[in-house]
């Protein structure tokens, strides 16, 4: 189990929620702070951004690339706003380091716990081993990384003494095809590696994230987006505050089927139905005194009082016989025999 703050611990049985902001500012600090209020109001418990700069992630990057980071980077002095905003706020804030220098920046705001993107963790060994030496617990998605790789990532933080790992299985389809999500993925992983295991989705809708806790995910992301409309790459496939609420509701309800009862009583209510439901013995003819007890003897009808048809056949294997002349269709009660 990892704890973090705000009561929040990570294997508990109690997901650990986590809106994915990403690039849905749009480069608006303004939207990002709505984002933050809507996520705490939808019942995450955790925002993420990405620490993406252009400047420290290409060399001579196209036009067209240009463009598409010109929404999509976060200022470096947005993280020291972001954190101090969500710290009033009292929800983690952490984020996913691009390059080298966010991991110095996340340093700096003192993040509880890292996010390494699979498109890092397949591509860049150099920012893995900078953030296994934190010694802070890190997400690890799998979505562009091979077993291969993800074995040779797992060596790095072994190497760095840092065994506080959560690993998402994920696909980095955008959107992800249902039939392409491969959920039972997530118990070769746990068993592989002895840790947690959780699933970043990029699925449209939200059924594969409660599919992923009834299969054991003890971690959620979702992208989260204000408006599905904004001119940014994650967007479309994120899910709007009213959706969003909807998966944490059916999330939370999902871990209270999974708590664990070895059912060696029955619930009082359940108790209570049953009791109504019994089957007892109703006279199917008229029964003389000192009669011995007969299997034929009865109608099984329901009835919340009477001798309970399951008690019959002991009842004539002891030799049991009526104490009085008992009319047909008549309840019979223990006062009614003897022994």
């Amino acid at each position: 189990m990892i704890s973090l703050p705000y009561n929040n611990q990570i294997g508990s049985g109690k997901t650990f929620i986590i809106a994915e902001i990403g690039s849905n500012h749009n480069q608006s600090l303004e939207l990002a702070y709505q984002s933050i209020d809507a996520a705490i109001e939808c019942g995450a418990d955790a925002v993420k951004f990405q620490s993406i700069n252009i400047a420290e992630l290409y060399f001579q990057p196209s036009e067209s690339t240009k463009a598409l980071h010109a929404k999509i980077d976060l200022e470096e002095k947005w993280h020291f706003l972001i954190s101090e905003y969500c710290k009033k706020k009292r929800i983690i804030f952490f984020s996913a380091p691009n390059y080298l220098k966010a991991v110095d920046l996340l340093e700096k705001v003192d993040v509880p716990i890292y996010k390494l993107a699979s498109a890092q963790i397949g591509t860049f060994p150099q920012i893995i081993h900078k953030v296994a030496k934190t010694g802070k617990p890190i997400i690890l998605s799998t979505g562009i990384v091979t077993a291969t790789e993800l074995e040779e990532v797992i060596k790095i933080f072994k190497h760095h003494n840092n065994h506080k790992l959560i690993i998402l299985h994920c696909n980095s389809i955008y959107p992800t095809p249902f039939e392409n999500v491969h959920l039972p993925l997530m118990d070769e992983l746990r068993n592989r590696y002895q840790c947690i295991v959780g699933f970043s989705d990029h699925t449209p809708g939200f059924y594969a994230p409660i599919a992923a806790v009834a299969l054991g995910a003890s971690v959620v992301e979702k992208h989260f987006a204000l408006d599905k409309t904004l001119p940014v790459p994650d967007a479309p496939f994120s899910l709007e505050p009213d959706e969003f609420s909807k998966m944490v509701d059916g999330i939370r309800s999902i871990e209270k089927t999974l708590i664990k009862n070895e059912r060696k009583d029955l619930h009082p209510n359940e108790s209570s139905f049953k009791e109504s439901i019994f089957y007892r013995l109703v006279s199917n003819k008229s029964l003389n005194k000192g009669k011995l007890l007969n299997e034929n003897d009865f109608h099984f009808l329901r009835h919340p009082e009477g001798i309970n048809c399951q008690d019959l056949s002991n009842l004539v294997d002891a030799g049991y016989k009526y104490n009085k002349n008992i009319p047909k269709n008549t309840l019979l009660r223990d006062c009614d025999i003897y022994i």
